[in-house]
């Protein structure tokens, strides 16, 4: 083994101890605390994974999950398309940019409160129209605003030279264009997906009848803290594994194309 992999090792193994014994007295210390406060105000460690175990055996964690995920799914592939047009069309039109571009910056200041309210009048407590909308118009301006700085980002001198040198299309898009604009993608998709999740979630709270944000809703009601726990920590471990599983990987392999270039 060479002494950078060894090194590598060394400091992942470092780091996962370091991690785990952060979590060890959190768990310690939460411990303590809920043998001094009722279990209404702060359930055990125990509690709440009774409660997820509970959750388990019912069948209501993973449908639940799928829901939200669903949600989730759909309404940031409609953000991410529909603000990769947009950006695409605007940028061929500088009249379209004066029009549009104070109406996208009105959308993005309006808080998702404001939204959601709307939404629920608009729509009311629906299936999927509720979150997903909301999902929609709260990451739509993320993904626009990104896409569109990455055309900017473009060296014009660059595609006027391939026009000048008869490069076909093709090229001057996967050549010019797509490295250009693959940074901004990614910063919009690892921006845009943690605002959809808080999204999802804020909107099945307040206007819907299914999923991990209702779910929420229900055990805060009902005053089943443990419950009310559980799904907090089904919602941390899932942004984690997202995270870790999903968006450090893609800006990894990012950083290390554009470094190969």
């Amino acid at each position: 083994m060479s002494n950078s992999t060894s090194n590598k090792l060394n400091q992942a193994l470092k780091k996962a101890l370091i991690s785990t014994t952060g979590i060890l007295v959190v768990l310690i210390l939460w411990h303590t605390l809920s043998k001094k406060y009722h279990p209404l105000i702060l359930p055990s460690p125990q509690a709440t994974w009774t409660a997820l175990i509970k959750l388990w055996d019912s069948g209501q964690l993973w449908i639940n999950i799928v829901i939200t995920f669903r949600r989730t799914f759909v309404g940031y592939a409609a953000a991410l398309g529909f603000g990769l047009i947009t950006a695409l069309i605007l940028k061929a039109s500088r009249l379209l940019q004066d029009l549009l571009r104070p109406i996208i910056t009105v959308i993005q200041i309006i808080p998702p409160v404001i939204w959601v309210v709307l939404a629920v009048i608009w729509f009311g407590i629906s299936a999927d129209l509720t979150p997903v909308f909301l999902i929609f118009i709260v990451t739509f301006p993320i993904v626009f605003i990104n896409i569109f700085s990455g055309l900017e980002s473009i060296d014009l001198k660059l595609v006027e030279m391939a026009v000048f040198y008869r490069c076909s299309k093709t090229k001057v898009i996967t050549e010019i264009y797509f490295p250009a604009l693959v940074p901004h993608l990614v910063s919009a998709v690892s921006l845009g997906l943690s605002f959809a999740w808080k999204s999802t979630i804020f909107a099945e709270f307040v206007g819907s009848s299914s999923g991990i944000g209702f779910a929420l809703s229900m055990a805060n009601a009902n005053l089943e803290t443990e419950k009310l726990f559980a799904w907090t920590i089904v919602l941390i471990l899932m942004m984690l594994v997202f995270e870790y599983g999903f968006l450090v990987p893609l800006n990894k392999r990012v950083t290390r194309w554009k470094q190969h270039e």
